[in-house]
């Protein structure tokens, strides 16, 4: 594999850790462990990141500082670049390591983070392929940090001096906000969530507040709209943005089983 790798797990998640380890060895691929961090006990260097009176929860806090942390030796030098950024609940594919070589060789120069772990369900732009699947760059940006592909470029543009108050995974999609030159493979060859809840989410607990911060979060995306609109006139041009926009509105309201098959038709339109 032509990218490093480096799996987030907590210390007491032995059986999560035994089973990344597993398919490590299967796929002859070699990989680093990093010690996820607690919300709750986080280094120094974290604090700017997350001061007091954050929206976020112990397990959100966690969870983003660890994926920050890499990025932050990244950024130095200290792990190289590229890094392959997996979570410890993911499942691998065969063909993982010949998927990130031919990902590497087909990307262009200027590329920030590749994200492979969550399928777009919205209108994406085909830019070159990648044997069974396709490099694509998206209208929206899918959730999921399961796994993905940071340059040392991109780590440098995310650790922003800024305090976070939203889940990495959302803060990931705001591209115009950290102007990551971002892309994806589809279909994504890593699955995420292979155990269903999220262990470092799971150290959070239930807030009273949780549907207060939950309405928070959509009315701030709200607000935010006017960005991502001007993020993608200037990214795809105004007639393919326009028409993008107008495809993602009709999905929205296709059946479901019909919705793959227009974002598929529109895929190809936008290449």
């Amino acid at each position: 594999m032509k990218a490093a790798v480096i799996v987030i797990n907590l210390d007491r998640d032995t059986e999560r850790l035994a089973y990344m380890r597993e398919q490590f060895e299967r796929l002859r691929v070699g990989y680093e462990r990093f010690s996820a961090l607690r919300g709750d006990d986080l280094p120094e260097a974290m604090h700017p990141y997350f001061p007091p009176g954050t929206p976020l929860t112990p397990g959100e806090i966690g969870c983003y500082a660890s994926h920050l942390a890499i990025m932050q030796r990244v950024a130095s030098g200290a792990l190289p670049s590229p890094m392959l950024v997996l979570e410890d609940d993911v499942a691998l594919p065969h063909d993982i390591a010949r998927t990130v070589e031919r990902l590497l060789e087909t990307l262009p120069t200027a590329w920030d983070i590749v994200r492979l772990s969550y399928p777009s369900k919205r209108v994406m732009q085909n830019v070159a392929p990648l044997g069974v699947a396709d490099l694509v760059r998206y209208t929206h940006v899918p959730v999921s940090t399961g796994g993905y592909l940071i340059s040392r470029a991109g780590a440098r543009k995310f650790l922003a001096p800024r305090p976070r108050d939203l889940p990495i995974d959302q803060d990931l999609r705001r591209v115009w906000a950290w102007r990551l030159s971002t892309y994806g493979v589809s279909p994504p060859p890593i699955r995420a969530d292979a155990f269903g809840e999220s262990s470092i989410d799971a150290i959070a607990s239930r807030c009273a507040d949780a549907k207060r911060k939950s309405d928070e979060r959509r009315l701030r995306r709200a607000r935010e709209t006017l960005w991502r609109f001007a993020h993608g006139m200037r990214e795809f041009g105004a007639a393919r943005w326009l028409s993008a926009e107008a495809v993602n509105v009709a999905a929205r309201l296709t059946p479901k089983h019909a919705r793959g098959a227009l974002l598929e038709w529109a895929k190809a339109r936008l290449a």
